[in-house]
């Protein structure tokens, strides 16, 4: 099977996983996560329908976008996932087709996008603000709602006309012997998150991105607007 029938394949098993765990009402997005894959498949990927895609280095982003560019191609979003350096927020904001920040992980970080806002040379930039659900010390993001509440103060006083808050982001607890168990509860806790910020700040429409390869089911369960996936859609050995 070649590389186009294969990645076909894994679109359509993934979609039809999503239908089969959302309800009638909500509707979950797949961001494929490009970031072990070379350009050729978000080539092929984008021949067969798809148009969210997500990396997390800014300047593998930045080479990918180009290389899109190069070739006219503008309907396509660039989902930025990773961890983002204050010195490269620069670069990121001069990116074609980016369209989503989903790692702002502090008021700093958040504060620093903000005052950069000129460089961004799209249209509308949406910001999720990353959360740190599980508590584990390797990740990054708010750790308690004060904290998320307080950068959410900031940007509705200082926020200009084209960056906008998208919503929330948290990924499943690492170290565990329940995946699923652990998961569903970091996802919980974020959806009160959002909640609660909704009825304190008058925000509404937030949008969740939580669920990677290993928990997207469960994040689609709990009502996920995006999931990032990549390993279920690029597994290397088999392409």
């Amino acid at each position: 099977m070649n590389r186009e029938a294969l990645l076909n394949n894994r679109f359509k098993e993934l979609n039809k996983e999503i239908q089969e765990s959302a309800t009638e009402e909500h509707k979950t997005s797949v961001v494929a996560v490009t970031k072990y894959s070379p350009v050729e498949d978000i080539f092929i990927s984008h021949e067969l329908g798809h148009r969210e895609f997500g990396e997390s280095r800014v300047l593998d982003l930045q080479e990918k976008a180009l290389e899109f560019e190069k070739k006219g191609i503008q309907d396509i979003s660039w989902h930025f996932i990773g961890h983002l350096q204050s010195n490269k927020i620069n670069r990121l904001l001069k990116i074609p087709n980016l369209k989503y920040i989903h790692s702002v992980d502090s008021l700093s970080l958040l504060e620093a996008i903000l005052s950069k806002e000129e460089q961004f040379r799209g249209d509308k930039l949406g910001i999720f603000l990353q959360v740190n659900t599980s508590g584990e010390d390797e990740k990054y993001g708010f750790t308690n709602y004060d904290k998320l509440a307080g950068a959410i103060n900031h940007f509705l006083d200082e926020h200009g006309s084209r960056i906008y808050l998208a919503g929330l982001m948290t990924m499943g607890k690492i170290r565990t012997d329940d995946i699923e168990g652990d998961a569903r509860e970091c996802f919980k806790m974020l959806k009160t998150f959002k909640q609660r910020l909704e009825d304190d700040f008058g925000v509404h429409d937030l949008k969740l991105s939580m669920g990677m390869s290993g928990d997207y089911k469960i994040a689609i369960e709990e009502g996920s607007d995006f999931i990032r996936v990549g390993s279920v859609l690029y597994k290397s050995h088999e392409l």
